[in-house]
């Protein structure tokens, strides 16, 4: 019992001193992860339902990731001249509007409007909250743990998604069910971000505060003087590779093994449950473990894992085991789950007062990478079939390795 105790100390001791807004951006971290994954969970009955190919379901997936790229701009370029509290109630309200015309689209466009329309403001409100918890530490490797938090709540959320998306459909095979259940959770977010005594006092620090508590003076950046920079660059390619990576098997894993492998749907998202799985465990273990190894060894180490665990899938005969496929799964999730927030942090490191606008631009890396993984691989599979398509899974996780290794060498800061 003392052992557990203290095993659960730190990571007790870490929640108990969140703000009343880092439990909001929590909840909608789980809400966007929930969202994020359904799209591939449902993608079979939404094919049959509504009569789409796998060409028309990659442009749905890449019109999806886009809204993405739109919403991180609203969460980073804009996110220092409103109060924070405004927008996280404003878009926590837009969502909640584009739902109901999800549940009631009558066509193909129609569904495709309001994806675009609730991707958009599930990412404002995810870059958003990154901004805001990236300045409750000035430390390189706390700020990442905290930053980690954001991403753990997302991953218990696609963890979840595949789970309640096969029990839903279980009971109601219509594609839409699985997003009333969202809906509901979004009306939460809703009422939580209308508590306006909780959420008063909160707002981003002056550009100039992260300079002082820092000990340095470099001035602010915009989008253009961050893109000059090669350490920022390097971090927007490994979060393109990361992305293409995680959400190409988001999209398409669940049609690769109906299709490729011959699995039921059901089997087939159960263990895509695992890759979330993996993905919890990753993040948790960034926010809350302390590690010898520094935040580039993590992931050169973790981006191998996911090549490997990739390659499995890839290259899988008919029939396999179920066990097979959910460590597989389980394997890519842990290699590709801390990603995002160490390299936001090791960006950070280089420019600690740029949290919305560096937070963005990695949003918008991992958005094409999604839309490479939709289009791309969406493409792929109509010409040459699904088998042909997961290639670029393994290519896309190899690169990761890659620019992982780079920024382990150091790249300089300049100015």
């Amino acid at each position: 019992m003392n052992a557990v105790s203290a095993f659960l100390a730190a990571p007790l001791k870490t929640l108990r001193g969140l703000p009343y807004v880092a439990w909001i951006i929590l909840y909608c971290a789980l809400t966007w992860g929930i969202f994020g994954a359904l799209l591939g969970a449902v993608t079979p009955n939404l094919r049959a339902q509504m009569g789409v190919s796998f060409q028309q379901m990659g442009w749905l997936m890449a019109i999806w990731s886009a809204g993405g790229a739109v919403g991180s701009l609203l969460g980073g370029a804009i996110a220092k001249r409103f109060p924070p509290r405004r927008l996280l109630r404003a878009y926590t309200a837009a969502v909640v509007v584009a739902l109901v015309g999800v549940l009631l689209a009558p066509s193909f466009g129609w569904l495709a409007f309001f994806m675009v329309t609730i991707a958009t403001f599930e990412t404002a409100l995810f870059t958003v909250g990154h901004g805001l918890l990236a300045e409750m530490s000035d430390e390189p490797e706390q700020r990442a743990r905290i930053i980690s938090l954001v991403d753990v709540g997302y991953s218990l959320g696609t963890m979840f998604s595949p789970l309640m998306a096969a029990a839903v459909l279980a009971a109601n095979p219509s594609w839409r069910g699985p997003y009333l259940v969202f809906g509901f959770m979004a009306l939460v977010m809703l009422v939580l971000t209308l508590q306006r005594r909780y959420l008063r006092e909160v707002a981003f620090r002056p550009d100039h505060a992260h300079g002082v508590s820092a000990g340095v003076s470099r001035p602010p950046l915009d989008y253009a003087g961050l893109l000059r920079q090669p350490l920022v660059r390097w971090v927007l390619i490994a979060g393109v590779c990361s992305g293409l990576a995680e959400w190409g098997q988001y999209f398409w894993f669940v049609s690769f093994a109906t299709e490729a492998l011959g699995e039921s749907d059901q089997v087939a998202r159960m263990a895509l449950g695992f890759l979330m799985a993996g993905m919890v465990t990753g993040r948790i273990w960034q926010a809350f473990v302390h590690s010898r190894w520094t935040m580039e060894q993590k992931i050169q180490g973790l981006g191998g894992l996911a090549a490997l665990a990739l390659t499995g899938v890839w290259l899988s005969p008919a029939d396999p085991s179920f066990v097979w496929l959910a460590l597989c799964n389980y394997f890519t999730g842990l290699g590709v789950s801390v990603g995002f927030p160490i390299l936001l942090g090791i960006a950070l490191r280089g420019f600690s007062q740029e949290a919305p606008r560096l937070s963005a631009l990695l949003m918008i890396a991992f958005t094409v990478g999604a839309q490479l993984a939709a289009l791309l691989m969406g493409e792929i599979a109509e010409q040459a079939g699904l088998r042909a398509a997961y290639a670029v899974l393994v290519l896309a996780a190899v690169g990761f390795v890659v620019c992982a290794w780079r920024l382990g060498k150091g790249v300089p800061v300049r100015g």
